[in-house]
C-alpha cells in the first residue's frame, strides 16, 4: 500500500481538486484507490459524485473508538473507495484536534486495517499545514504532493512551511495550480520557487489555469470528460501519469 498526503501551505491551492481528479484517474487506470477526507470543510464527498454532505465519517471514530473508522465508506461510480471526513459543530472540532494531538499515530494506525491489493494508493485530501489532520497525513505518508498556487501569497506560505511539510521517510514534490504562463506575476513567482527549494523538488506537470474546470464542475462532470481537450484536463492526465508511473517505480502493479 502506498500513503500519498495532498497538502498545501495555504487556502485555495486546490488540494481537494488534485486528490479528487488524481483518484478518479488513477481508478480508470486498474489502480484500487481509497481517498480518506482530513478536512473539516468535508466536501471531497461532493468531487467524487455525492449530492449531500456527509453527517458521519472518519474524525467521528476518531472520537468514539466503539465506531471502526472505515464504517461510513462508499464506492464512487469510478470505484474510488472514499471515506468522508464528518461533520462537526466548533465543540467537536476543538475535541478532535486535541485528540489528533494526544495520538499521533492515530492516522497511520487506522491505514493498517486497509486490505489494499499491490499496485493500489490512498489518496489523504488534508486541511491547510499547519494543522493536526496535515500532520497525521504527512506521517503517514510515502509520499508528499504540496499544491501552491503560483502567486506571492501561495509562494511566501510555501517557503515559510517547507521546512515542516519534508518529512524523513517521504518523498516530496510540488504541485503548481492554476499558473497562468501569460501572467507575469506567475512567471516570477515559479521563478522564486524554483530559486527557494530547487527545481528538482518542483514537478513539470503544472496544472494550468481553466475556466473549463469549475464549468464542468458545477455541471457535475469531470473537465478530463465533458472537455476533453481542454489544457486542464491534459495537466491532469499528465499528472496522474506521472504518479501511475511513480508507483509503478515503487513496484507496484497498474
Amino acid at each position: 500500500m502506498t500513503v500519498i498526503a495532498i497538502v498545501s501551505a495555504a487556502g485555495g491551492a486546490g488540494r481537494t481538486t488534485v486528490c479528487s481528479a488524481l483518484a478518479v484517474l488513477l481508478a480508470r487506470r486498474a489502480r484500487q484507490v481509497f481517498a480518506l477526507e482530513l478536512d473539516a470543510q468535508n466536501i471531497l464527498g461532493a468531487y467524487l459524485g455525492l449530492d449531500s454532505l456527509m453527517p458521519r465519517g472518519l474524525v467521528h471514530a476518531l472520537l468514539d473508538s466503539r465506531q471502526a473508522w472505515h464504517e461510513e465508506s462508499f464506492r464512487s461510480v469510478d470505484g474510488v473507495m472514499f471515506v468522508p471526513y464528518g461533520a462537526l459543530d466548533a465543540t467537536h472540532i476543538g475535541a478532535s484536534e486535541a485528540a489528533l494531538a494526544a495520538l499521533p499515530d492515530w492516522l497511520a494506525s487506522a491505514l493498517a486495517d486497509i486490505d489494499v491489493q499491490p499496485g493500489g494508493a490512498v489518496l489523504l485530501d488534508t486541511a491547510r499545514y499547519p494543522s493536526q489532520q496535515a500532520e497525521q497525513a504527512m506521517r503517514a505518508a510515502d509520499l508528499v504532493l504540496c499544491v501552491t498556487t503560483p502567486d506571492p501569497a501561495g509562494c511566501v506560505a510555501l517557503a515559510a512551511a517547507l521546512h515542516g511539510m519534508r518529512r524523513p521517510g517521504a518523498v516530496f514534490y510540488i504541485v503548481v495550480n492554476q499558473i497562468d504562463p501569460a501572467h507575469a506575476m506567475h512567471r516570477d513567482a515559479l521563478a522564486l520557487l524554483r530559486a527557494r527549494v530547487g527545481a528538482a523538488a518542483i514537478l513539470p506537470q503544472r496544472l494550468h489555469r481553466d475556466a473549463a474546470l469549475p464549468d464542468s464542475f458545477a455541471r457535475g462532470a469531470w473537465v478530463f470528460d465533458e472537455a476533453p481537450h481542454a489544457q486542464i484536463s491534459h495537466d491532469l492526465h499528465g499528472l496522474a501519469h506521472w504518479l501511475d508511473g511513480w508507483l509503478s517505480g515503487r513496484g507496484g502493479a497498474g
